[in-house]
């Protein structure tokens, strides 16, 4: 892999190498990455292109070349994936003086220290929060009644500017997905009251660039599902699921025969998509308000359509907040947490393409109630760790070898939770959604 890219205008002053790097097996625990390079100066050139890890490109490290142009500096990342879905994110600036190089590596250590607060809160208060990735660095956008705003940081607190309009009625969901190719984070957005909006990003703003479908959704999940390169949409609501096909440009639409929910959902409230079954195709689970959850698997001749799986979760009646799929004990396979309103969380493990209800194996006791979970490496550890937001107090789970939580902090009350590298020093933060508004915490 050697490409060379100029940033800004033509010129040859400056050239290093940009290596992407990962000690994860290819295609197992990686098998397509996404890499942007843009000008610090934000009026400056940008490349983004995701690339499939197979053939030529079936190995890691790659390396391609940078040729500065007039830029002084630039922004490189780089987005790993699995079975169609974001796993693993490097990002570093490019000054031109030396060569670069992006780790995807299975141990993604953060900062020691205690989780404190950085600052005051800002932004709408009790928001729905998503982070996205570009030129820029990382971001997090909160949409809440009061509007949407962009969050970054300016020295050691944190700073907003104006997001777009929110749609008409109460946000429920907001989701990062690169919904346009070029490898930054562009967010859909639902709310009740109408069809989920796209805003694309550019830089470091958002712009409304129109809606999906024709009425609103409780629920939203991205995922490359035909694996022709772009990001398809799975939407939820009441008895209906809907797969949205991208056509490579952003603009997305229904294939009715590809999903279907009749008879086995009626108040969908939750959707996920991950790799369940290590066939490189993204399977789906729901989770309902009041229902048992559901799945289906991604058909494995890739054509992007979904099967019918009733053996993959256990079928007990849980009233879901929220879900993610993450890979909480390390072996590379996306396991289940699960946010459930008025109760106890639940995490359930992939045990061969089947969800395993482990909860009071991995996670202390009491389990902590929660209404959004994060996790990532944010301690200084390998093992992923878990933030579990709640109405009570948001509780802070240090992951242990062997895929075990143990608790380690107790924070402020939130009704949302994301791990963000928001002042971009390589090391994840926590970003909470709390009733005076968006809080940073940092170690």
């Amino acid at each position: 892999m050697r490409w060379s890219l100029v940033v800004a205008l033509v010129g040859c002053s400056g050239e290093v190498t940009l290596s992407i790097e990962s000690d994860r097996p290819i295609p197992r625990g990686l098998d397509a990455i996404c890499v942007g390079i843009a000008d610090t100066d934000l009026a400056g050139g940008a490349f983004g292109r995701a690339y499939r890890l197979e053939g030529a490109l079936a190995t890691l490290p790659q390396t391609l070349r940078i040729e500065a142009g007039d830029a002084d500096a630039a922004w490189a990342w780089v987005r790993g994936d699995r079975g169609g879905v974001p796993v693993v994110h490097a990002a570093s600036v490019v000054d031109f003086t030396a060569d670069v190089s992006l780790g995807l590596g299975l141990c993604q250590p953060g900062a020691g220290g205690v989780p404190m607060a950085a600052g005051e809160a800002m932004g709408p208060p009790s928001a729905r929060l998503a982070v996205s990735q570009g030129a820029g660095g990382q971001l997090v956008v909160a949409v809440g009644g009061a509007g949407a705003v962009v969050i970054d940081v300016a020295g050691e607190t944190l700073s907003v500017a104006d997001g777009p309009l929110v749609p008409p009625g109460d946000p429920v969901a907001i989701l990062a997905a690169d919904v346009d190719g070029d490898c930054d984070d562009d967010l859909i957005v639902a709310t009740t009251s109408s069809p989920p909006a796209v805003w694309r990003r550019d830089g470091v703003t958002f712009t409304d660039v129109g809606r999906i479908g024709d009425g609103a959704a409780a629920a939203v999940a991205a995922a490359d599902v035909d694996r022709d390169g772009d990001v398809d949409l799975v939407t939820g609501s009441g008895g209906t699921l809907t797969l949205f096909r991208n056509d490579a440009s952003g603009a997305f639409a229904a294939d009715p025969g590809a999903l279907g929910g009749a008879g086995r959902v009626t108040a969908v409230s939750a959707v996920a998509l991950g790799d369940l079954d290590g066939d490189g195709h993204p399977d789906l689970v729901v989770g309902q308000a009041g229902g048992p959850l559901a799945a289906w698997l991604g058909e494995p001749a890739g054509t992007g359509s979904f099967l019918d799986a009733e053996a993959v979760v256990p079928a007990v009646m849980l009233d879901v907040e929220r879900m993610v799929l993450a890979d909480a004990d390390g072996d590379l396979d996306p396991d289940l947490a699960v946010a459930v309103r008025g109760g106890a969380s639940r995490l359930y493990i992939d045990r061969e393409g089947r969800l395993e209800d482990q909860t009071f194996v991995r996670l202390p006791r009491p389990v902590p109630p929660a209404s959004a979970i994060a996790i990532g490496a944010w301690d200084a550890g390998c093992a992923v760790d878990g933030v579990f937001a709640g109405a009570a107090s948001t509780v802070v789970l240090r992951g242990q070898d062997g895929g075990t939580f143990a608790s380690e902090a107790s924070l402020e009350p939130a009704s949302d939770v994301v791990l963000a590298d928001l002042d971009d020093d390589g090391d994840l933060d926590a970003v909470l959604a709390t009733g005076e508004g968006v809080r940073w915490i940092a170690r």
